[in-house]
């Protein structure tokens, strides 16, 4: 495996990125974004304050000295912590010839850095040189990025990477595609067309590596993403629906119901009273 990421992986790695900088927000500024999915990887390297972060449902409470690296198409959201300066650097950026580089090295959502990492030297060069438009800039800007994913990975595995295997790595992918298909209809001959399986090898493949068979893995998934829009967003619950591909208003809040023993609306109803006390 490690023969193979090197002779066909990191000798084709191409890194970009065209958008970037240093955010500072007052005490009673703020910072904050909805439930959404973005197109290109991110890096959020918070330096001062604190903010909350949600990846895929899990909610991190992220202070200075934390390093997250946020890859494309994850649902995600954020919002700083008020009565407090809050600082970061950031980025937007792309890997090719594709993103599969957080899972196969198995990479955490955020690692931990101090103010004399070469990780801050770097973000602080990188803010320096993102306005030139020297051709010499542009290419320093390309080596910093990828000295910058170099240590996110040092500091995610200090003491050695893990490899995942190659059906690892595919199920992972098989995943990545779910979570950034929930709008659409997605069959189990979809899905087995898509990644060059036989159905029946895989039904047996995916729950072997997940536990569940795909198409309640798909529900559960879908109906998990509609919670966190009616808990993180003021959407109406037929834009929700969108959002997951349901288009039955019935069937979406009985399989609701089934599963929290709420409604769509009683459940927002409840969730704002909680987070008012």
């Amino acid at each position: 495996m490690m023969n193979l990421l090197q002779d066909v992986y990191f000798s084709n790695l191409n890194a970009v990125s065209n958008l970037g900088g240093f955010l500072s927000v007052g005490k009673n500024g703020s910072w904050t974004y909805g439930l959404h999915r973005f197109e290109q990887n991110k890096f959020y390297f918070v330096t001062k304050g604190s903010c909350f972060i949600t990846i895929e449902g899990k909610t991190y409470h992220a202070n200075a000295g934390d390093w997250f690296f946020i890859p494309a198409g994850v649902l995600h959201n954020y919002a700083n912590c008020k009565g407090a300066v809050f600082e970061k650097y950031w980025m937007h950026f792309d890997l090719y010839p594709n993103n599969d580089l957080f899972n196969i090295l198995s990479l955490p959502y955020f690692v931990q850095f101090d103010k004399k990492s070469n990780a801050y030297k770097l973000f602080r060069q990188y803010v320096r040189l993102y306005n030139s438009d020297s051709l010499t800039d542009k290419i320093k800007i390309k080596s910093i990025l990828l000295q910058l994913v170099g240590e996110y990975i040092k500091l995610a595995h200090p003491d050695g990477i893990k490899i995942k295997s190659i059906s690892e790595t595919r199920i992972d992918s098989v995943l990545r595609y779910i979570n950034q298909n929930l709008h659409n209809t997605i069959t189990l001959t979809s899905l087995a067309e898509e990644f060059h399986m036989h159905p029946n090898h895989f039904v047996r493949f995916f729950k072997n590596h997940t536990g569940y068979t795909p198409v309640r893995y798909i529900r559960d998934k879908k109906l998990e993403t509609a919670k966190r829009y009616l808990e993180a967003s003021e959407l109406y619950i037929s834009e929700i629906m969108e959002k997951i591909g349901e288009s039955d208003p019935a069937v979406f809040s009985k399989q609701f119901k089934k599963r929290y023993s709420l409604s769509p609306r009683e459940y927002r109803k409840m969730y704002k009273n909680k987070c008012r006390i």
